[in-house]
Parts: C-alpha cells; sequence; structure tokens
C-alpha cells in the first residue's frame, strides 16, 4: 500500500497518505478516504483529520482525503488502509496474490528496460519459494493498455463508426456544393466574362461553403450536447468515468477545425473548376440543360455510391451486434435468476476471527431468513455474476504426483444452506451438500460440469477424493459427493471454469469472512428487503449489508456493455442512413430536374407514367447495387475486428449481410420514389419550352 498514490502521482487533498511506517503488521489503524466516501458519508467537514471511524469492529484514525477527481484505475474505492493491519492473515501468505501492482518509470528508463530487469527478480522469487512461485513470470503493462485491453476493441469500432458518419455527411456536403456551382455556372461564367478574376471566384464560392460548414458544425455542437447528456443518462452502470466526458474546449476547438477543413476541401473544387472554365465554351454549354454538369453528375454518383458503402459496413455492424446480444441474452447462466435477492455481507475480524463463531452466526442468520413467510435462503462465499473469484490449486488422491506449484487450479466456493436448490442449479450426479456435512464429520465436496470434464472425463467423479494443495497440517481429503451444472460465474460470455464447493462448516480458512446471501423470494419489495435486513441484524446489529439486488439486476449488468455498444452503433448505422437517403434523394431529384426536358420528350412520344418511375427508380437501383458491392467488401473487413463483441455470430453471418443489404436497397429506392413520382407530373408542353 505505501507508494501507491506516489506512485499514481496523486497527492491528498487533505492530511498525508499512508506511509512505509503506517505499513507493518500491528501498525496503527490509520484510513485515507476517497473524496465521495468524505462528502457523502462524513458530511465532508474540514476538521476530519484525525477523528476516527470504526471499520470491521476497530476504530481507525482519518490520516488523509484524495482529492475529488482521483479514483483507482480498477474499482470504484472508499477507503484505502494498509494490508498488513488490515488483513494480517493474508498479507503473511505468500501464496496469496489478489494485489495489483502500478509502477511508474523513472525518468529516461523505457518499458522494455523495466521488463527485462523484471527477468532476474522473477528468478529469484522463484528459486526462493518454488512452492509458490514456481515459473513466475511478470508482464509488465502500460496503464492505459491495460484500462482499455478489455473494451479496446469496442473503443477502436465506435471511433470508427463515429468516423464514418462525418463522411457520409462530408459526401453530401460536396453533393450539395457541386450542384450549387453547376447551377450557377452561368452565373459565374457571366461574372468571369465580365472581368472577374480566379481569386475573386474562388473567394466567393469558399465564403458560402465556409458559412455552410461552420453554421453545420455549430448546429452539430448542439445536438452533441444534448446527446451527451442523453447518452451519459444510459451508460452501463460499470462504465462509471463516463461521467467524465463531456463537451470542453477540446471539442470545440476539433468542430470548428473540422468544419473549416471541410468547407475549404469541399468548397474548393467547385469553386476552382468555376474559376477556370473556359469562358467561350462555358457560355455555349449554359445554354443546354440536357447536357450540363455531366461530370459533376459522375462525381455526385460516385459520392452517393461511397455513402451507400460506408452505411452498409455501419449496418452490418450493427446487424451483428443485435445477433450477437440476441444470442447472448438466451445464453443459459446456468441458475434460474428470477425472484432471486442477493446481498453481501462481512464479517468484522474484531469479532468473528475463529471459525466456530462465524459458523454459528452463519447458521443462526439462515435460520431466521428462513422462517420468514415464503423466503428460502442459502450462502455462498462469490455469487454468480458478483464480480468476484477465488481459485485453489488441489490434488486429485491417486493420480500421479504432481511438482509442487505446478497443481491444477480450479474455483473454490464456500457455501451453506441448500445453496442448489435456492439457486436452482441441476444436480446432475450424486447429492448436493447438506446438514450433514458440519464440522466433525468427513470432509465432503461438489464439482460442477467443468471439473468432471476436466479431470474425469471417463469416469465418475463420486467416491474421488481430492484436497487443497500446499495446506498446512495433514493432508485434508475431500470426498467428492455430487456433480452439479456449470454455471456462469464470471461473465455471460466466458465459458464456465472447474468449480469445487465446498462446506462453510467444514473450512479452516479463518480469513474467509465475506458471504453472498442469495433469497428466492415471491418479489422482492422494500418491505420485504427490510425485513430481511432485520432478520441479519437480529444475530448483530453491527454487521454491514451490503449491495442489495436481484440475481435479474445482476444479469443485466452484465449485458450492459454489450447493450450500451449496440445502442451506439445501431445509432451511427440509423443516422448514417438518414445521410445516406437525403444523399441519393438529391442525387436522383437534381437528376430529374436536369433531365426534365428529357422526360417531357419522352412523355410527348407516348412513355407512361410507370415506365418514367421505372426509369427513375433504376437510376437509384444501379447506385445502390455498386455501393452495396462496395460495402459489402469493406464490412467483411469490419466484422473481423468485432471477434470480442460479435458473440455467437460468425464474421460472415449471411442472415446479417443479407438483412443489410436488403434494408438499404429499401431506403435508397424509397428515397428515389419522391422525385420519380414528381417526374411522371412533368406536362410535355412545359418541358417542351424549359430553356
Amino acid at each position: 500500500m505505501p507508494g501507491l498514490f506516489e506512485a499514481l502521482g496523486v497527492p491528498p487533498l487533505l492530511g498525508r497518505v499512508i506511509s512505509p511506517a503506517d505499513d507493518q503488521l500491528n501498525g496503527p489503524r490509520n484510513v485515507v478516504l476517497s473524496y465521495r466516501f468524505w462528502k457523502n458519508s462524513l458530511g465532508g467537514g474540514p476538521n476530519i483529520l484525525g477523528s476516527t471511524i470504526p471499520l470491521s469492529g476497530d476504530r481507525y484514525t482519518v490520516i488523509g482525503v484524495m482529492p475529488a477527481g482521483f479514483a483507482l484505475p480498477e474499482s470504484d474505492v472508499a477507503l484505502y488502509v494498509s494490508l498488513r493491519v488490515a488483513y494480517p492473515e493474508a498479507a503473511t501468505q505468500r501464496g496469496v496474490h489478489f494485489m495489483r501492482t502500478y509502477w511508474r518509470l523513472k525518468s529516461g528508463f523505457s518499458l522494455r528496460q523495466a521488463q527485462s530487469s523484471m527477468g532476474p527478480v522473477d528468478e529469484r522469487l522463484a528459486r526462493l519459494y518454488p512452492d509458490e512461485e514456481r515459473g513466475r513470470h511478470t508482464q509488465l503493462v502500460p496503464l492505459r493498455e491495460w484500462l482499455t485491453g478489455d473494451v479496446r476493441p469496442a473503443l477502436l469500432i465506435l471511433f470508427g463508426a463515429v468516423s464514418l458518419v462525418p463522411l457520409i455527411a462530408c459526401a453530401n456536403f460536396a453533393s450539395l456544393l457541386l450542384a450549387r456551382a453547376v447551377a450557377r455556372q452561368r452565373e459565374l461564367v457571366v461574372r468571369a466574362s465580365l472581368g472577374a478574376g480566379p481569386g475573386r471566384l474562388v473567394r466567393q464560392a469558399l465564403t458560402e461553403s465556409l458559412l455552410l460548414s461552420v453554421l453545420g458544425g455549430g448546429f452539430g455542437l448542439l445536438v452533441a450536447v444534448w446527446g451527451t447528456q442523453f447518452l451519459l443518462g444510459l451508460k452501463p452502470t460499470e462504465l462509471a468515468r463516463l461521467n467524465a466526458i463531456g463537451v470542453d474546449g477540446r471539442v470545440l476547438f476539433f468542430v470548428l477545425a473540422i468544419s473549416i477543413l471541410t468547407g475549404v476541401v469541399f468548397g474548393l473544387l467547385p469553386a476552382w473548376a468555376a474559376a477556370h472554365a473556359n469562358v467561350a465554351e462555358a457560355l455555349k454549354d449554359a445554354g443546354r440543360s440536357t447536357t450540363t454538369g455531366h461530370s459533376g453528375g459522375r462525381l455526385r454518383q460516385l459520392l452517393v455510391v461511397w455513402e451507400i458503402a460506408l452505411s452498409l459496413i455501419l449496418l452490418v455492424g450493427a446487424g451483428l451486434l443485435l445477433r450477437g446480444f440476441s444470442q447472448l441474452r438466451t445464453v443459459n447462466p446456468g441458475f434460474d435468476p428470477h425472484n432471486v435477492l442477493t446481498m453481501q455481507i462481512q464479517l468484522p475480524a474484531s469479532r468473528y476471527a475463529a471459525i466456530p463463531k462465524q459458523t454459528a452466526y452463519r447458521r443462526a442468520v439462515l435460520a431466521r431468513l428462513n422462517s420468514l413467510p415464503g423466503v428460502n435462503a442459502a450462502m455462498a462465499s462469490d455469487l454468480p455474476l458478483g464480480g468476484n473469484w477465488l481459485t485453489h490449486n488441489f490434488v486429485i488422491e491417486g493420480r500421479p504426483p504432481v511438482p509442487v506449484g505446478d497443481e491444477p487450479e480450479v474455483g473454490a466456493e464456500c457455501v451453506m444452506g441448500d445453496y442448489f436448490h435456492v439457486m436452482r442449479i441441476p444436480v446432475l450426479e450424486g447429492r448436493a451438500l447438506g446438514p450433514e456435512d458440519r464440522e466433525g464429520h468427513p470432509l465432503a465436496a461438489v464439482v460442477n460440469q467443468a471439473f468432471v470434464k476436466a479431470y474425469f472425463p471417463y469416469e465418475s467423479p463420486i467416491g474421488a477424493r481430492i484436497r487443497w494443495a500446499r495446506s498446512p497440517g495433514p493432508p485434508k481429503w475431500m470426498t467428492i459427493v455430487g456433480a452439479v451444472g456449470d454455471v456462469k460465474q464470471i461473465s455471460l460470455k466466458r465459458p464456465a471454469l472447474p468449480t469445487v464447493f465446498t462446506p462453510f462448516a467444514q473450512s479452516d480458512e479463518a480469513w474467509r469472512r465475506w458471504m453472498g446471501l442469495a433469497l428466492r423470494v415471491p418479489s422482492a419489495t422494500a418491505s420485504l428487503v427490510q425485513s430481511v435486513k432485520q432478520a441479519i441484524w437480529s444475530q448483530d446489529n453491527q454487521i454491514p449489508v451490503n449491495d442489495t439486488q436481484t440475481m435479474d439486476e445482476l444479469l443485466s449488468v452484465s449485458l450492459a456493455e454489450q447493450r450500451f455498444n449496440l445502442f451506439l452503433l445501431s445509432a451511427f448505422a440509423v443516422l448514417a442512413l438518414a445521410l445516406t437517403a437525403v444523399g441519393i434523394y438529391g442525387v436522383v431529384a437534381y437528376t430529374v430536374r436536369q433531365r426534365r426536358q428529357e422526360i417531357g420528350i419522352r412523355m410527348a412520344l407516348g412513355a407512361s407514367r410507370g415506365a418514367v418511375v421505372r426509369m427513375v427508380l433504376g437510376q437509384g437501383a444501379r447506385l445502390a447495387a455498386a455501393g452495396t458491392a462496395v460495402g459489402v467488401v469493406g464490412a467483411y473487413g469490419l466484422t473481423r475486428l468485432m471477434a470480442s463483441l460479435r458473440y455467437g455470430v460468425k464474421p460472415t453471418d449471411a442472415v446479417t449481410f443479407a438483412g443489410a443489404t436488403a434494408v438499404l436497397i429499401f431506403i435508397a429506392l424509397a428515397a428515389c420514389y419522391v422525385p420519380a413520382r414528381r417526374a411522371t407530373r412533368v406536362d410535355p408542353m412545359i418541358a417542351l419550352r424549359y430553356e
């Protein structure tokens, strides 16, 4: 603990941090507060230093308060204490590896140099402590990379989606400017013939394009402020640092820079073309509307093809997320989460240091809870999807000996009460743990299906004996009495890990003072929750009850990140579709306007309204076909990068690709329908007299 705040480079707001002198066995009970805990729980008074607060049955002296913006990278911590003072039993065990270390490199020292210097350290530890440190290899990882490790693919995909939407908007903007340049060709040519130089014409066009782009950027900034507030309201609960996101000066500068760049880049080409046009030829072409702007028309069509391709990429990405999310929702967690209420309890070491007292308290609480009407209660050291996972190395009796330190590792769960019945975890073989598995009786264990597949693939595990490796004292063999179904302990996306369940009553681990309560109830009403808490406090009114939530809520939190990613990518895809529809409509409508004389002649010669509609829709269909062909190739590349997001869905999922293509073609044809209908209303006589 000492050196943590110095390594992270954050001084305290008040007082001091924990020093090496504080981090000693039987050292002073000092605590450093987080800013949030100081403000919300202790009132935020300036005289907090030197006062004491009760923690786990002991009084701790407040020696410091951290600033408001400080938080540990991996978790939201309220209090900071010395490990050797608060958990001396864990601090003295070499095999306890739950702590995380943070290093700050010295100036001029590279990560590669630091990594190379860890080799001799690992070898020395393995030589001194072969039982616990055999095969040790320390891998140094930059903190930024570690923080974004699991979400980095999602961030890159979302960043790509954010980038594609402005590209589509820029394509629309360029198409608009090209159309304006063609429509104003005669005006610009007349200005040039009257003596306006190229520089003047370029400045005029750039002024207009810059004005449009800056106004559009300002409007987009207003939408961004509203959208950010809306998204923060939808954020997953585990993404606590999302609250730090906001529209600041950097965003304002970025929007201004992008707006100016867009106005210059996409306004310069048509302005330059108009400024350097041949005046004589342009005056001749300006009078022929049927041939005006052929090159500009082709460029606009290429821009629309580009928009369609980008939209398809986003649509396929959103479709894969939707398919994966739908499959994730149908994953069997291994238990029935409905009508299960969960709570967390931590017994203070000062009053529950001995195992007999812990066992007596647990039994009394369960008896009191099970006496409540309609309540079935049980306990487990770590409930599914609760974020905690403890492992032990183990040995199987009768198997070839394994070198010390190389024993296999499995999850180690302690339970009390009819846990498997309360959670409705199926017993596949043998029996569940029951009241007969108590202190003084033969040690019993239940294993899950993943354990059986890994270590007893061709035989029944019932009756086999196992023990924890490197336990002090004589070997304590546990007989496997049952096998249960697999449970998604960590995440719905991760496979179940081999797990051994043992009774709390037969545990010799006095340090395992925490437990999760699982209660199957008729409904988790506020009155029932209060009754449950009163039942717990009837045995000890100083025991804190934390993290009260239903198992359905835990499942929802497990899906929150995928749901949030799906929402964002779907929103970008819908926005891209809308922009693409506008782009297609603009190109087709402009083409219809330019071909008004041709359409009038066709209708005068007997072309039906249906033939005109088919002609216009055919143009849109050709654009859509070209765009989807390009988009399919791009989407295929995108799906290769979405391995961590598309749960259970192949990157070439035919349903997703076909559905996205169909939606895009439908949107394209719908965007073409309005100008197609408008084309059928052209009066041949008026069209023939046009210009």
